[in-house]
């Protein structure tokens, strides 16, 4: 049950009134019972005095006149009286006096309606004096109590504003009383809390840039799964725009992330770790943190593991598919070594075939060590591409005589002067190197063709031949590692193209291919936002 709200300045003021009129009473009627019986004692001693004048002067015979002239009414009575009384009325208009008169008693009474009338007025004027005191003393004390109250009130009003944040408002005090004091001791909280909380605000903000600049996602959430802080990383990787105060998504099937967070607020809870993959290409670590015991948010951090798996396994599978390459011409070679240390040497033509041998496996492992430098470099430049204007006809032109086509086919340019990218020369021209040996080494008759052209502020470049063509499968399959297809030279590789993949992905392009069986293949390099409008001196 609520109870009801009594502002002091009401109960305060209720009481300083009780006290007044309290007061005020205990006033009146000590003066109104002081003032009658001064009336009363100076009319009973007058009655007293014209008692004694009375018996002195009176006879018998000449009592009413000597009642008369003292203007009291004189009897005797026969009763002996030694002592002298004097009694008067309730309301002091009338006095009886006794005193003693040859062995009787002489009365005598005096009417005094000017007492009466004295002791009306004093208590008719000492209750409306108590009247004015008691609503004089209830304003006072209302107005008191509404100063009182008023003080009190700016200091509510104060931490009121604290409570909300506001530090920059002062608190101002013009007394040095005890509520002076209490501004003050406020006044100074004010500042110790603006000092504070201005700290605490640097700290955040810089907390907030940190955490933007992780590579990890960032998200805290209250007790009700509302979001009260998600990163960028967080919400890339959650695939929604989050703010403050918005529920917790569900981006993954097969994993509640609501039911993961909700989790980390059992007492018992303690850090948590899953793997999530969104599909079947991406793999995303989410860590639980719960909240601590005076705590009500919990923390959830998201990693993306895509590039490192993707990495790991690229790895795994460039280390076996480059030992099996590997192991094929070192075994044709130390078999010819054998042979020739078993007694071929001795024979010429042995000797010289078996030499051959190993001049031809000699070759292709440079050409191999050469093409998995190549890849390797290719990988180190992912992260750190040197990017410069680049001029693309002398760089085609170049790439184009030191080309090795069949006889009879022809090697031809197609590039206006002066167009140029912003790019990574050294590894653009690997890159078309690798297409344009590749296009002359599967073109038998007919031409190859390296042509640059551009495209908004793109620039596209293609390698086009009119060889031999590639199946649906093998266009598949051609950019993959150690990859060679029975429509392909089977003394290469399989690293050429790779190489050319990767190295568009370094510079941030993408590759296109149009082939068909006896139709020949065209390879599209196409650079987004990398042409260069000024014109680049050679």
């Amino acid at each position: 049950m609520t109870r009801r709200f009594i502002g002091v300045r009401w109960w305060l003021g209720a009481a300083f009134a009780l006290v007044a009129a309290i007061s005020t009473a205990i006033v009146v009627a000590q003066f109104s019972d002081r003032s009658e019986n001064v009336f009363r004692g100076h009319a009973a001693q007058l009655a007293l005095t014209d008692a004694r004048s009375a018996a002195r002067r009176a006879t018998p015979a000449t009592l009413k006149q000597v009642g008369k002239q003292l203007g009291v009414a004189l009897k005797i009575e026969d009763v002996p009286s030694t002592d002298e009384t004097v009694r008067g009325s309730s309301d002091g208009g009338t006095f009886v006096a006794s005193v003693p008169y040859r062995g009787k008693t002489l009365v005598a009474t005096s009417n005094r309606p000017d007492v009466a009338a004295a002791l009306n007025t004093i208590s008719d004027q000492a209750l409306r004096a108590g009247v004015i005191a008691g609503i004089v003393g209830v304003v006072v004390g209302l107005l008191l109590a509404q100063l009182i109250a008023l003080r009190l009130r700016k200091l509510t009003m104060a931490a009121e504003a604290l409570a909300h944040g506001d530090f920059e408002t002062p608190l101002r005090y013009r007394f040095r009383d005890e509520f002076g004091a209490l501004t003050y001791t406020f006044e100074r909280m004010r500042r110790q809390l603006r000092r504070s909380f201005r700290h605490i605000e640097g700290e955040r903000d810089r907390l907030q840039m940190l955490l933007e600049r992780l590579h990890e996602g960032v998200v805290t959430v209250d007790q009700h799964l509302a979001v009260n802080y998600a990163n960028n990383e967080a919400r890339r990787l959650l695939g929604v725009r989050l703010r403050e105060g918005d529920q917790l998504p569900e981006p993954w099937e097969g994993f509640s992330l609501r039911t993961f967070a909700d989790g980390l607020f059992d007492p018992d809870a303690s850090l948590v770790q899953e793997h999530v993959r969104p599909d079947d290409e991406r793999t995303v670590a989410v860590v639980g943190i719960p909240a601590q015991p005076e705590g009500d948010t919990v923390l959830i951090v998201l990693d993306d593991l895509t590039e490192q798996e993707r990495r790991e396994v690229a790895q795994r599978e460039f280390v076996a598919n480059a030992s099996h390459e590997l192991r094929t011409p070192l075994t044709t070679i130390i078999g010819a070594v054998e042979v020739l240390q078993a007694g071929a040497k001795e024979n010429e033509d042995e000797r010289d075939r078996f030499l051959a041998h190993i001049k031809r496996e000699a070759a292709r492992l440079a050409r191999l060590a050469h093409a998995l430098l190549a890849l390797a470099r290719a990988h180190a430049y992912q992260e750190h591409p040197r990017l410069e204007p680049t001029l693309l006809e002398p760089l085609l032109r170049e790439i184009a005589d030191d080309l090795r086509p069949h006889d009879g086919v022809l090697v031809e340019v197609e590039c206006e002067t002066g167009l140029a990218v912003n790019v990574d020369r050294d590894l653009l021209e690997q890159a078309l190197r690798n297409l344009g040996e590749n296009a002359a080494k599967h073109t038998p008759s007919g031409r190859v063709v390296l042509r640059a052209y551009p495209d908004g502020r793109s620039v596209r470049i293609e390698v086009e031949d009119t060889g031999v063509g590639m199946s649906a499968d093998t266009q598949r399959h051609v950019f993959d590692r150690f990859y060679r297809g029975r429509d392909r030279d089977p003394e290469g590789f399989g690293l050429g193209l790779a190489i050319v993949r990767q190295a568009v992905r370094t510079l941030d392009g993408r590759i296109e291919l149009d082939s068909a069986p006896g139709e020949g293949t065209r390879v599209r390099i196409v650079l987004e936002r990398a042409i260069v409008r000024e014109q680049v001196p050679a």
